[in-house]
């Protein structure tokens, strides 16, 4: 049984960035910052993997290349969840296997090679984060700040 989170926590994650690159990381932060946006993070594919379960994630920034677990072993983890986050894959290579594999991940909304431009980033994550939202009739208890930003 996992210990009830308090409201913050929750606010925090709705937009999970999981990169093990703490630069990028931290690119991405400051970047969704200015869209009102606060991601949580996880720096290795474990983490990503455990924080990606919990129900606050709304929208899951996922690179590939990632110690402890791939990006790829995070999202097919994901596939047996009852409602899976709407997910952004960012990676510097993809080859055409694994793009077939992200394919048949229905969740898996964009696929972004790095580098990429920051402010398209910011507009999907927004725009991921209204459809997330929308499909769950308005989400209780999320803050104002992300609510504006998602609605644009």
């Amino acid at each position: 049984m996992r210990p009830a989170r308090d409201r913050r926590y929750f606010e925090s994650m709705s937009v999970l960035i999981a990169d093990n690159d703490r630069a990028v990381s931290g690119l991405l932060t400051e970047v969704l910052g200015q869209a009102g946006i606060k991601p949580a993070h996880a720096y290795d594919g474990e983490e990503a993997r455990r924080m990606a379960m919990e129900p606050g994630v709304e929208v899951l920034v996922c690179d590939l290349d990632m110690p402890g677990a791939t990006g790829l072993e995070v999202l097919e983890s994901l596939r047996g969840l009852d409602r899976q986050p709407l997910v952004v894959v960012i990676s510097g290579y993809l080859d055409a296997k694994i793009e077939a594999e992200l394919r048949t991940m229905r969740f898996v909304k964009e696929v972004l090679r790095k580098p990429f431009d920051l402010l398209g980033f910011a507009a999907v994550v927004r725009r991921l984060l209204a459809l997330a939202r929308q499909a769950d009739g308005g989400r209780v208890g999320d803050g104002a700040e992300q609510e504006q930003a998602a609605d644009g």
